[in-house]
């Protein structure tokens, strides 16, 4: 088992996205955040079934700071139910989880 989690959320548009994926790696939340355009949602939402096209965020971060990237991720996103799903990384290449782990921490620190 590692420290190491990647937290995933959807936003309605590439500038939220890009917004919400900035803070987080100039606030020292993650190591890097993903942008995948092109996602199509398809859910449930207040009594209707809605199909949107989103932008998903994949953010590399460590499990110890999901409390800090899910508050910024709620400050700063539009949505009134943001989806905030953290995964916890098993196994992955040591030299990644390497600098997950130094960059995260040494800029906390920082």
């Amino acid at each position: 088992m590692t420290d190491a989690c990647v937290v995933i959320t959807t936003c309605g548009n590439e500038e939220t996205a890009l917004k919400i994926a900035s803070a987080l790696v100039d606030q020292n939340l993650a190591a890097c955040v993903s942008l995948i355009t092109g996602v199509k949602s398809y859910y449930f939402f207040e009594g209707s079934t809605h199909m949107d096209e989103e932008v998903e965020l994949m953010i590399k971060t460590r499990c110890e700071l999901f409390d800090k990237v899910s508050a910024l991720i709620t400050e700063l996103h539009t949505y009134d139910v943001p989806e905030i799903i953290m995964l916890k990384v098993d196994a992955a290449s040591e030299p990644f989880l390497k600098w997950i782990n130094q960059t995260t921490k040494a800029r906390q620190l920082g």
